[in-house]
């Protein structure tokens, strides 16, 4: 069986991080999308939905986790 997992830096930080490309949590950058790590993504929460009294948006539980090839 073959898992697929990817491998790059945090658009915000820097840190390097393995995530799951179809689940983890993005921004564009220069028209593209770059992940974000769960330090970011979590800074990202407090400042755009939760100072705004809204509900932070929900870490998908596979954003950096492997994922099984289907094929």
């Amino acid at each position: 069986m073959v898992t697929i997992l990817a491998y790059g830096c945090c658009c915000a930080c820097g840190t390097p991080i393995p995530f799951n490309p179809d689940y983890v949590p993005s921004i564009r950058v220069n028209g593209s999308k770059q992940p974000l790590c769960q330090a970011c993504f979590a800074q990202w929460n407090a400042i755009h939905r939760t100072a705004k009294g809204l509900e932070p948006l929900a870490l998908h539980p596979m954003a950096y986790q492997p994922q099984p090839d289907i094929g």
